[in-house]
């Protein structure tokens, strides 16, 4: 591509700055996690801004300044729009400034429920600004709405998030009793038989927050392109990715875009839904995926962790948050020499490498290297990269300087000192063991019978409840279709899960409390049956698919299975030098030929379908979260392929196992929000 992602980012913040000069700035905390992975709040600070504050409605302007900046990753309407409202109105801004991610046409969706044809789109903005001028006040003060599309937060050179886009995740035939109570709430005749399955589910039956949410990505998705001057190809594996990909398909813009496009790419979209097997699971080669599991999340973000650095300073802290005295350190630091790269061994490094290599870099930059060890050291310890940090000290000039490398290692060394890894390490030995236990039984006799057991056992062996959900998606997301459990054991493991749910109930935090919050004890019998629902549905969502059925393979008998994550067979086919036809992917740009080919395509012969890699680029981007590991597993088969095809890696957040069970048992996809 002629653009790299980064330098498509910075556009969008490079404009921004240019506007924040002696401006108040409001950010939003997906502006404010985008701007984090793009340069961070020094650049805003650096171009005049006077300060930098949340988008909330506890935030005023109280100190008399004239100007305000609005930096959001969102459309403004609803909660957004009475945010933006009592700002200016609590404030005495002359001048306002509104930067939002979300193109006029996603605020005219927003605004009339779909689009309106013979309505210039550019009308919301103009509408938005004469309320903006209301609120302030005074007709004849200035008020800028203008679009940028900041969503993108390059990671690495391969690997890109969308925070805007963070809460976005897959639904399952889970909720479609919610989906039919939507449709009832607004006077829509129901048919029993129409929702009956998540295929029958359209775009236009779902929530206006989720319609808004796919019409905001497809939008910026397409600006991505217009500066790569791109045609794409759209494939789509799931519900969800299917949707999204039907509507950049339509989208009159981007047809325009296609027509002049110089460059050619193939977009595959996938629901993280078929696959929670990979999210679920602890045994990781990639340390970014362990560091995320340990360590607490920034602040305000989901991709990016909480680190205390009170080991290179005087003030000492218990922990990276809880206290105003020292802010906490983080793994993003794009504009320091060397930090991407180490964010790359994150991802794509054994352990052992990435603290061989942090070793290298700081005893080459420590100011004292403590006698002549320096590259006789055959083995390197959390604790020796501890000591080597140690150095740093007292030297306030060098602690600048290499301030983001010894945020990173710090992570590294306090993850891995964390008696928490120790617990991660028996998870891994418990996944292994159902992982074989799945293997030798095709009934699943006895498999949830040996969970029921740990759950009553969670406390000897120190494991907490949300690390019992997280198996149980990983088990259920495993066995998919093929192995059924008994429902003897299925109904034994709802009792004892009510008991835990009721037990444990004070020591959930976070937004996993939600799920037992202010619940009366008989009501742990329904939060229970809800929890056993939902892994029914997890372990039927891929029952459509017919190569990616099953997530298990028996190399012979004699063998214990293997599990091959979604990702690793799609992308295996993807890669086969023979182009097998990709049976489960939904080729979107091939219009009628594509309606043609679907419905009995089964029983006739089809044309020869489209491939990915009959373009130059290929963009994988998963609907709901990813690991660093199946980052890692994509750019290794890629290099091994010896393909010449350039394979970006994108998706809407990174996922830890914890997250994962947020996401499935208290996050409402419906409404992107907690339950």
């Amino acid at each position: 591509m002629v653009m790299t992602l980064h330098q498509f980012s910075q556009i969008g913040w490079r404009e921004a700055c240019k506007k924040v000069k002696k401006a108040v700035v409001y950010m939003d905390n997906e502006g404010a996690e985008c701007l984090h992975w793009n340069g961070g709040l020094t650049q805003l600070i650096a171009a005049g801004a006077v300060t930098v504050k949340e988008f909330s409605a506890f935030e005023s302007d109280k100190e008399g300044h004239k100007k305000a900046v609005f930096i959001l990753c969102s459309p403004v309407y609803g909660t957004t729009k009475v945010i933006l409202q009592d700002i200016i109105q609590n404030s005495s801004f002359e001048y306002c400034v509104l930067i939002t991610s979300a193109h006029a046409r996603v605020h005219q969706f927003a605004k009339y429920g779909g689009h309106r044809e013979g309505v210039d789109v550019v009308s919301a903005f103009h509408n938005l600004e004469e309320e903006m001028l209301e609120w302030m006040g005074n007709m004849n003060y200035t008020v800028e709405v203008l679009y940028s599309p900041l969503f993108i937060a390059p990671l690495t050179e391969t690997l890109f998030l969308t925070p805007a886009f963070r809460n976005m995740f897959p639904i399952t035939e889970a909720h479609i009793p919610q989906i039919r109570e939507v449709q009832l709430s607004q006077h829509k005749v129901v048919d029993s038989q129409s929702l009956d399955s998540l295929s029958s589910v359209e775009l236009t039956h779902l929530p206006l927050e989720v319609q808004v949410s796919v019409q905001h990505l497809v939008s910026s998705v397409h600006s991505l392109f217009m500066q790569l001057e791109v045609h794409e190809d759209i494939y789509s594996l799931g519900h969800l990715s299917g949707l999204v990909a039907n509507q950049l398909d339509i989208l009159p813009d981007a047809n325009n875009r296609r027509k002049t496009a110089a460059n050619r790419c193939s977009l595959i979209l996938i629901d993280r839904t078929l696959d929670l097997a990979s999210v679920t699971s602890h045994n990781t080669d990639s340390l970014l995926d362990r560091i995320l599991a340990v360590l607490p999340r920034l602040p305000g973000h989901t991709s990016d962790v909480a680190v205390n650095m009170s080991p290179i300073c005087d003030t000492k802290v218990s922990s990276a948050l809880g206290n105003i005295v020292l802010a906490p350190g983080c793994l993003a630091h794009p504009n320091f020499e060397l930090c991407p790269q180490v964010l790359e061994w994150f991802v794509s490094k054994k352990q052992k490498d990435v603290l061989m290599s942090l070793h290298h870099h700081l005893t080459t930059l420590a100011p004292s290297r403590g006698g002549n060890q320096v590259g006789k050291l055959l083995r390197v310890t959390p604790h020796t990269i501890d000591k080597l940090v140690g150095l740093f000290k007292g030297h306030t000039e060098l602690i600048h300087q290499c301030s983001g490398l010894l945020q990173q290692a710090l992570a590294v060394t306090q993850t891995l000192r964390s008696p928490r890894s120790s617990q991660l390490e028996a998870i891994v030995s418990i996944e292994k063991l159902l992982l074989q236990n799945l293997g030798s039984t095709k009934d699943g006799v006895g498999i949830l019978a040996q969970v029921t057991q740990l759950v009553k056992t969670r406390h000897e062996r120190g494991l907490l409840l949300p690390d019992i959900l997280g198996l149980l998606i990983h088990l259920f997301s495993l066995a998919g279709t093929d192995i059924l459990f008994p429902a003897v054991e299925q109904n034994h493991l709802l009792g004892v899960l009510k008991q835990a749910l009721y037990e444990d109930r004070e020591q959930l935090q976070g937004n996993l409390s939600k799920l037992v919050d202010s619940k009366a004890q008989n009501d742990f019998a329904e939060i229970a049956g809800d929890v056993i629902s939902k892994l029914q549905h997890i372990a039927s969502a891929r029952k459509n698919l017919v190569q990616y059925r099953t997530l298990l393979s028996h190399p012979k008998p004699s063998q214990p299975p293997t599990y091959h994550s979604l990702l690793h067979q799609l992308m295996a086919d993807v890669l086969d030098p023979a182009c097998p036809d990709l049976h489960d992917l939904t080729y979107k740009s091939a219009g009628l030929k594509d309606l043609l080919k679907s419905g009995f395509s089964l029983l006739l012969n089809r044309p020869r379908q489209q491939h990915p890699l009959e373009n130059p680029q290929l963009i994988v981007f998963v609907l709901g979260g990813i690991t660093a590991q199946e980052v890692k597993l994509i750019q290794e088969m890629v290099i091994s392929s010896g393909r010449q095809t350039q394979v970006l890696v994108g998706s809407t957040r990174l996922l830890s196992p914890n997250d994962t069970v947020e996401a499935i048992f208290v996050k409402d996809p419906l409404t992107q929000q907690v339950l």
